[in-house]
């Protein structure tokens, strides 16, 4: 597969990234990416609950992947791609609705690895879940054009 984003400007990347079907169906919007880290935002309702009235784990765990992920975006270089091998969560409690905001910043990176960690609080700014994910970089040898 062929991406062909400019990894250096935040307004195409934040473009791109929010236009995705994924995003749009789970209600999930990147706010920021620099180097700094990243912001992502879940406006949670009815579609995010599970069986017992709380946002479903799988919806916590989407936003966790995304912001560690979206934290690695500003290290990538014109030409590589990266993708998920290992994803970690701690659920710490349950949220009910409202925002879900997600903090995300790298921890380390290597030639090929990154570990980027994520923090997840509610609209009352509890922690409700921490995470990390550890991404392969890898080359698309593909020329990236604006």
């Amino acid at each position: 597969m062929n991406i062909n984003i400019p990894w250096t400007d935040p307004k195409i990347v934040r473009s791109k990234i929010n236009k995705s079907p994924f995003y749009k169906t789970i209600s999930m919007k990147m706010e920021i990416t620099n180097k700094k880290g990243s912001i992502v935002r879940i406006k949670s309702g009815n579609k995010h609950k599970n069986l017992w009235g709380t946002v479903h784990g799988g919806a916590l765990a989407s936003l966790v992947d995304s912001t560690c992920g979206l934290s690695v975006v500003p290290y990538l270089k014109d030409g590589e791609t990266m993708v998920t091998i290992s994803l970690y969560i701690d659920y710490i409690a349950p949220v009910i609705e409202g925002d879900i905001l997600g903090r995300g910043r790298i921890i380390h990176r290597g030639r090929r690895l990154v570990r980027a960690e994520a923090i997840i609080t509610d609209q009352k700014e509890r922690i409700v879940a921490r995470g990390y994910a550890l991404f392969m970089i890898s080359e698309n040898n593909t020329k990236v054009v604006p």
